[in-house]
């Protein structure tokens, strides 16, 4: 079966290789130059063969001459670039065709899997392989792997950047294009080539600004004087423009926002409550656990965010930062003699925990609730439910019952409230879905970065209030509130951001990344397993590292989620 896919595969491009010899006798493909491949007849089946590939076959059976073929596919199809996004959504053959492109000499492939390698969840070692691409000697392939390089390794970007600052290895007759188009964290790099005319120099460093502005680079302010000493009009003009955004950029910094007067802030938050078409409903204090904020409060779309500073701050654990409280060390060590442990519950904590790490987080608008995902409120003639009786009688028989709520498993759900019933039915969608939808309406995810920040502010204990549990406090799942029902638990209270966060160890946040990932609970594994509330309630922490999940799948009983606006670009 396999052999028979992969004699199709090159039986196609052996007719395509056939038609080219034909068609342009004597040329190479970069003297054919433009989007030639799609004159051949039977493109179509081509594709429809190589996907046939990629889903038939294991990607570990491939041998070289099947593997240059789909390398020389990919190259050629470079302009619809609809093969190597075929091949993004199969790691595995991503990989073996990646490291097999990067030895070739198909510079068209090459510079294709550098700007698809952020986009593919394959593993670190191909991901590093950005590195040499950045290094290949065709102008377009380094530069769109400099372009892709802040995603995959950030920490290298600083390391490349003298190298290209002094290239000027390139011709003027490069196309306008590749000279007028600028790698936008690796702009710095272009400042002093001089091999181009005075017009595209001006050009050139003003994308420099440009990319500098759009990483925060702690360069710019230096460049931003140089463009001053430069005096040419439209490179001033684009210097005073970032100068006012940083001026203003400043003031959404929580330093600064924390020294501003009531005054100052009103009108810092009706400015962008009119940016962003929201409704200012007012400043509000917050002060929960040693942390204290006066921001503002908005209304869009019938939900609250809150304004939340940004600000560099110091993320992760691998210590107590006090000391694990009395009653949470009792805790642990009954539960270790019940296991027969003798271990040091810093130890176990640590390996739950994200390593220490900076982080620059940026201003934010932030969702104060979390938010279903998979339910939908419907009314009870809805056709998707009256299609089903049986729910229908539940529903019935709930009606005339005791109980606050009835959920049916991934079906529906109806709960008594003080107007009435509410009504919802379960829709299945998955990650991706989710990214779409949000971004359709103007939102984001937090990154698992932010949400840490959100969550505990940069605190350095293992909780936003210290290093143990709080046993004190009214905690889900442990404490029994059915004398005041309605009464929220303590951890559900907002926090100092004015945020409804981690207090839910079986509700899990969902963050931005390359899968599906969550922070915030563990949906309830460490309570089921009778570990207790220390433990139970560990996942909670700020610090407690993010859950990369199976599949794509959302799961509406234990995932929620909570848009954001970023304000990188405000001015």
């Amino acid at each position: 079966m396999a052999k028979d896919i992969r004699e199709c595969l090159l039986e196609q491009v052996g007719k395509y290789h056939q038609w080219q010899e034909i068609t342009y006798p004597g040329k190479t493909t970069e003297e054919i130059g433009g989007a030639w491949e799609v004159d051949y007849p039977a493109w179509n089946d081509i594709f429809d063969a190589f996907c046939h590939v990629l889903t038939q076959m294991d990607a570990e059976t491939a041998d070289s001459v099947l593997l240059d073929e789909m390398v020389y596919l990919i190259a050629r199809d470079n302009e619809a670039e609809g093969f190597i996004q075929e091949t993004t959504s199969h790691p595995q053959w991503f990989e073996c065709l990646c490291r097999r492109a990067a030895a070739s000499n198909e510079s068209e492939a090459k510079w294709q899997f550098a700007a698809y390698l952020s986009e593919c969840p394959c593993s670190q070692e191909v991901k590093d392989m950005i590195l040499d691409f950045a290094k290949d000697p065709n102008e377009y392939v380094s530069r769109r792997a400099l372009l892709a390089m802040p995603a995959l390794r950030p920490d290298c970007v600083e390391q490349f950047a003298p190298l290209f600052w002094e290239r000027n290895c390139y011709s003027p007759e490069l196309p306008d294009y590749q000279r007028i188009a600028v790698l936008v964290q690796f702009a710095p790099l272009f400042w002093e080539r001089n091999c181009y005319s005075p017009e595209l120099q001006e050009y050139q460093r003003i994308a420099v600004l440009v990319s500098l502005d759009a990483i925060h680079s702690d360069l710019l302010p230096q460049y931003l004087e140089r463009a001053k000493q430069d005096g040419r009009s439209y490179l001033l003009e684009h210097a005073k423009r970032i100068e006012g955004g940083l001026a203003m950029n400043e003031k959404l910094s929580r330093p600064q926002f924390n020294q501003m007067d009531t005054t100052e802030k009103q009108a810092l938050m009706e400015s962008l409550a009119a940016h962003y078409d929201m409704t200012f409903l007012g400043l509000h204090t917050f002060d929960r656990w040693g942390q204290s904020y006066t921001t503002g409060i908005f209304e869009k779309d019938g939900r609250e965010f809150v304004f939340v500073p940004g600000d560099t701050v110091t993320l992760g654990w691998e210590q107590f930062a006090v000391g694990l409280n009395q009653e949470s060390r009792e805790e642990l060590e009954y539960l270790f003699r019940e296991w027969e442990m003798e271990r040091d519950p810093e130890e176990m904590i640590r390996e739950s925990m994200a390593p220490v790490r900076q982080a620059a987080i940026g201003p934010m608008l932030v969702g104060r609730e979390l938010e279903e995902i998979n339910w939908e409120p419907v009314k009870m003639d809805d056709p998707r439910l009256t299609v089903h009786p049986d729910w229908l009688k539940e529903f019935r028989d709930f009606a005339w019952s005791d109980s606050s709520s009835l959920t049916l498993h991934q079906s529906a759900r109806i709960e008594r409230t003080e107007k009435g019933f509410q009504i919802c039915i379960y829709n299945h969608t998955d990650y991706d879905a989710l990214l779409a939808m949000l971004e359709n309406r103007g939102f984001s995810l937090p990154t698992a970065d932010e949400w840490a920040y959100l969550c505990g502010g940069g605190c350095r204990t293992l909780f936003p209030w210290g290093d143990g549990l709080d046993y004190s406090m009214r905690l889900h799942w442990f404490e029994n509130m059915d004398e005041d029902e309605n009464r929220p638990y303590d951890m559900e209270e907002p926090n100092f951001f004015g945020l409804s966060i981690a207090y839910d160890p079986y509700m899990r946040e969902v963050v931005q990344a390359d899968r599906l990932t969550t922070c915030g609970g563990d949906g309830g594994c460490n309570i089921c397993g009778g570990l207790g509330p220390f433990l139970g309630f560990l996942p909670c922490s700020p610090h407690c590292k993010p859950e990369v999940q199976e599949d794509n799948e959302l799961n509406g009983d234990y995932d929620f989620y909570r848009p954001i606006i970023r304000l990188e670009n405000y001015d």
